[in-house]
């Protein structure tokens, strides 16, 4: 999964859920169906996501142990709000976050808070999403998980994107990407330099906005993601346009051309 070969990593977590089946270890097969179900959500197989979570579910229910049903709820919940079944997937929330509290278990009560303001963001309710990423924000913060905290500030960023408060958007995701150095999220850091260029050039500042995807494509390069490289190159190309230098758009113009030829050679 971390490599990215997702036909390997679903490969040994079906042999996983077999293996656990095959003894009767129930623990561990709520485990390898979720890993099945994740991996399958990678790939773009809802219907095998959501029903893999949902067997787990049912298993965790029977079992009675809290931490895998709230595992377990929090994940079938992500499937169905990725397969657009939002009512579904609040009251999976919903009922995972009751039990969080129950548990005093503020990292599952933190994640859970900021996936219902995900939802809530994906059915317009902007007010409450932020209240709810603000609430997750606060959680994270008492805890020092700096990764999940830049994640409420990048979701916070992308409310105000959203509603062209593009000043507001930029200190959220200047936050972010400090924080996501702190945590050395080499990954989420590309991601927030790409934002602050985007952000930067609906401000007005192109100059800001070349600089900052510059800096993205240069880090999603080396980490050998190249449609985000593109991505980030593409989105430099369009700032230098509108800044006018001309040698320098066909610089960016050469490297656009030469990386897009090497990932369709693939």
């Amino acid at each position: 999964m971390t490599r990215g070969d997702l036909v390997r990593a679903r490969e040994a977590y079906e042999a996983a859920r077999q293996m656990a089946e095959s003894l009767d270890d129930t623990n561990g097969l709520i485990g390898a169906l979720n890993d099945v179900g994740r991996v399958a959500l990678a790939q773009g197989d809802g219907s095998l996501a959501v029903a893999s979570h949902g067997r787990a579910v049912t298993l965790a229910r029977q079992r009675g142990t809290s931490d895998l049903l709230i595992a377990s709820l929090t994940a079938l919940g992500t499937s169905e709000h990725h397969a657009g079944r939002m009512e579904d997937a609040e009251q999976h929330y919903q009922e995972a976050l009751t039990l969080a509290q129950q548990q005093a278990d503020q990292a599952a009560e933190a994640t859970l808070r900021n996936n219902l303001g995900l939802v809530r963001q994906a059915t317009g309710e902007v007010d409450q999403a932020a209240q709810l990423f603000r609430q997750a924000m606060a959680l994270n913060q008492a805890m020092g998980n700096l990764e999940s905290e830049a994640s409420n500030h990048v979701n916070l960023g992308m409310l105000a994107e959203a509603r062209h408060q593009y000043d507001v958007a930029e200190q959220e995701f200047q936050r972010a990407l400090e924080l996501d150095k702190a945590a050395e999220q080499r990954m989420e850091i590309a991601a927030d330099l790409l934002r602050l260029g985007r952000v930067a050039d609906r401000r007005g500042f192109p100059d800001r906005g070349l600089a900052y995807s510059e800096r993205a494509y240069r880090s999603y390069l080396a980490q050998g993601d190249r449609p985000q490289a593109i991505s980030a190159l593409t989105q430099a190309v369009s700032c230098a346009r509108k800044l006018g230098g001309d040698s320098e758009v066909a610089r960016l113009e050469t490297e656009l051309r030469r990386v897009t030829s090497s990932h369709s050679d693939r």
